[in-house]
């Protein structure tokens, strides 16, 4: 039923060794392979740039993401798996009260009954949590870190430049 040399493996954290190649977490089609002589691991395909820490057991996004929140793995010597993700404390702080702020807003505007002639339809829990959905689609957008970007940089440069 199962293949053999499967039998023996732990599903515990490995460490991540940059003289191997793993499949790309992130596009699940390219290899992660060690990039020139540091410790950094990048994906053949969407050329994301890894690099293990905790002891070589936790993989992380190598460049400096600013405002963007990305996951992070962990190898079981199988597949990967999601720790976690880069999102500071401040981040999500900001992100906690944005949302809280935006369903109490709408919340108390339709509790005052700011707009009854066009609003009769619309409760307040319906516009507090319109307002959460839309709150957390913006973070998503603004936050996210996207396979989108790579592939846009992929394009740019294997695209023939006009001199």
């Amino acid at each position: 039923m199962f293949h053999s040399s499967y039998q023996n493996l732990s599903f515990r954290q490995q460490i991540i060794a940059t003289n191997q190649s793993y499949p790309c977490p992130r596009c699940s089609c390219g290899m992660l392979e060690a990039f020139g002589i540091t410790e950094t691991l990048k994906c053949t395909s969407c050329e994301r740039g890894f690099v293990a820490l905790h002891g070589g057991r936790m993989l992380y996004p190598a460049n400096r993401m600013g405002m963007k929140i990305a996951p992070t793995f962990w190898w079981d010597g199988l597949r990967w798996h999601w720790a976690a993700t880069t999102a500071s404390t401040r981040q999500i702080l900001t992100i906690v009260l944005v949302s809280l702020m935006s369903v109490c807003a709408a919340y108390l505007a339709m509790a005052v009954n700011v707009a009854p002639q066009w609003l009769h339809w619309l409760n307040p829990m319906l516009a507090a949590s319109g307002a959460l959905l839309a709150v957390s689609m913006l973070i998503y957008f603004v936050c996210g870190d996207f396979d989108i970007v790579a592939k846009r940089k992929e394009r740019a440069s294997k695209s023939p430049h006009i001199s």
